[in-house]
């Protein structure tokens, strides 16, 4: 019997050997691709690459290459800057508990009524008379 190895259009693997989901080496749902996290021996590697790099140039010369890589308009040394110079922002959610433990989420307004809110609570503010030479502390 004679078989067929060339691929097959529409077809993606073996369907012989592929995963089947009673496989039990199928990765299950949300399961990562590497649990154990990053190998041991690529840790060590990474911190002797690193010492090396680090012994062998200033970071003032790093940082010169990488400008001039980027004034001849290389993309990737446009974006290493570019990463430096405007990291990503992460989005954090303040939230702040009332007397009656009712969660105030912040995150939920704009920036114009949270400067709103800002305004008022400065208004809000009830002087303490704590101050040194007589002034009052405004306390929220």
């Amino acid at each position: 019997m004679n078989k067929d190895t060339r691929f097959q259009p529409g077809k993606s693997g073996n369907p012989q050997t592929q995963f089947k989901p009673a496989n039990p080496h199928r990765w299950q749902p949300g399961q990562s691709g590497n649990p154990a996290g990053i190998a041991r021996n690529r840790l060590q590697f990474e911190e002797s690459f690193y010492a090396a790099l680090l012994e062998r140039g200033s970071a003032e010369e790093a940082a010169e290459m990488l400008w001039d890589a980027a004034r001849k308009r290389e993309p990737w040394a446009i974006q290493a800057i570019l990463q430096r110079l405007a990291p990503e922002s992460k989005h954090i959610k303040v939230t702040q508990g009332a007397q009656n433990d009712t969660p105030i989420d912040y995150s939920r307004l704009s920036n114009e009524q949270l400067d709103q809110l800002h305004a008022l609570l400065e208004q809000a503010t009830v002087p303490t008379g704590d101050g040194e030479s007589g002034e009052s502390t405004p306390q929220l």
